[in-house]
């Protein structure tokens, strides 16, 4: 009886851990129905961080790559963010357009971004409405199930990545996405990832642009 009262205290501690670490508002949301390849990518006009306009149909004759973080200050998402980065030459060689939406505010990220070279448009969407174009997901129990599938290791060296202390501004239980889109503008690949710092793989990405 001792024994399970530990487990489950120290499992209450874990979770509370886990949600103050990946962010501030703890809300709920059920699984929205996700977009599939082959489907059109929902058109959407929107400014990016320096207040230039992206308007996707823009792109069409490209491919693209769309990217819904969390926020600026989630040291996973940093992770994610500094990985890409290393690969950032070789894919806009191949043509490759890339771009990103977060939940921060433009001043969050321009504090994020201060001297960091960037390897995609930013794209601050405090007002969550192209997560909810994209249906992107909530999920405090994904977020649980990252402590299992690495996400513990990707924050550890995120945080160490920063150039400064970040806070967070976005949902914690926000679950991240990738959508690849062709040149008809349409999905070629939806990716939803299945817990916190899960993104398509860098080959996936690769064998779009063949």
């Amino acid at each position: 009886m001792k024994e399970r009262l530990k487990r489950n205290v120290k499992w209450m501690w874990l979770t509370i851990w886990v949600g103050v670490s990946f962010g501030i508002k703890a809300q709920t949301q059920n699984d929205p129905s996700p977009l599939s390849a082959g489907q059109e990518a929902p058109i959407f006009t929107i400014k990016d961080v320096d207040g230039h306009s992206i308007d996707l149909a823009d792109y069409k004759g490209k491919k693209v790559m769309l990217t819904f973080y969390r926020n600026v200050g989630c040291p996973v998402c940093n992770f994610r963010f500094h990985e890409l980065q290393e690969q950032a030459d070789s894919l806009k060689a191949k043509g490759l357009v890339m771009l990103a939406v977060y939940e921060s505010s433009a001043e969050q990220m321009k504090i994020y971004l201060d001297g960091q070279p960037s390897y995609t448009s930013m794209i601050p969407n405090p007002d969550e409405s192209l997560y909810r174009l994209y249906h992107i997901d909530r999920s405090m129990g994904k977020v649980m199930k990252g402590v299992f599938h690495g996400s513990m290791r990707k924050m550890k060296v995120g945080k160490k990545l920063f150039k400064k202390k970040m806070k967070q501004d976005g949902n914690a239980n926000r679950i991240g996405a990738d959508f690849l889109i062709d040149e008809n503008g349409k999905i070629a690949v939806a990716y939803y990832g299945k817990y916190v710092g899960d993104h398509l793989s860098i080959a996936l990405i690769k064998e779009f642009l063949k």
